[in-house]
């Protein structure tokens, strides 16, 4: 029998409890025999303001500590230059072995711009896409306190997103949780809460390292200052 392993890629900037539902539910829906959390060092798609990335690594280290089949690599924080999915892919290929059946988990936002990472078709070739559909609110006219979670693209076409029709591909059905990094961010920076929206593990870090904060973010350009003399 083809051994099955989820790879989950993603700047986790910070891990919070949607990510390991998304994993955890992933993991039990397709058999996966372990899903190992990669942090990525310097993703070419994104442009936002990163926690450095030893930073975040040691939170996504935190987060899967209580799960026996969760793992964390720093695989792609040790490669130089941009972090290129394909290229995790054919590491894990190797470390693994030809036996192993790579499942690689990727959230609804990120699914949409799929066709235009480098090396996609190489990357579809070597792994089954395992896609947590994206999550979007409504307001309802009738009554804008009341909130409608629906999913979006809940059976989405592969020729959409320049994939070919025989990709290899599924969704992973799991519970909506309207967490996101962005605002665990800004509640951080507003000196707000994010207990229960984290693993108690990661809130202990944030609180006690002042991550994501104003504070945290002064001392971080202190020091790099004071490391480029």
């Amino acid at each position: 029998m083809t051994r099955q392993v989820g790879i989950f890629g993603g700047t986790f900037n910070p891990i919070h409890h949607g990510h390991l539902l998304i994993a955890e539910f992933a993991r039990e829906q397709f058999q996966l025999e372990k899903i190992i959390f990669v942090t990525s060092g310097t993703p070419p798609h994104r442009d936002d303001e990163l926690l450095d990335q030893e930073s975040r690594h040691r939170l996504v280290l935190a987060a899967v500590s209580t799960n026996s089949y969760f793992e964390a690599s720093d695989v792609e924080l040790k490669r130089k230059g941009l972090s290129y999915t394909a290229d995790t892919m054919e590491y894990f290929h190797e470390e693994l072995g030809q036996d192993v059946k790579l499942n690689f988990i990727i959230g609804g936002d990120n699914f949409v711009q799929i066709g235009s990472w480098h090396k996609v078709d190489e990357l579809i070739k070597s792994c089954r896409i395992l896609v947590a559909p994206r999550l979007e609110y409504e307001t309802e006219q009738t009554n804008p306190l009341v909130r409608k979670m629906q999913k979006t693209e809940s059976n989405p076409d592969p020729e959409k997103y320049n994939m070919p029709k025989d990709a290899d591909w599924a969704l992973i059905d799991f519970p909506g949780v309207a967490i996101s990094s962005s605002g665990i961010r800004e509640r951080l920076r507003e000196g707000k809460s994010v207990r229960y929206m984290v693993p108690r593990e990661v809130n202990e870090m944030l609180m006690s390292e002042g991550y994501y904060t104003e504070h945290h973010a002064v001392q971080s350009k202190t020091k790099s200052n004071a490391n480029s003399k």
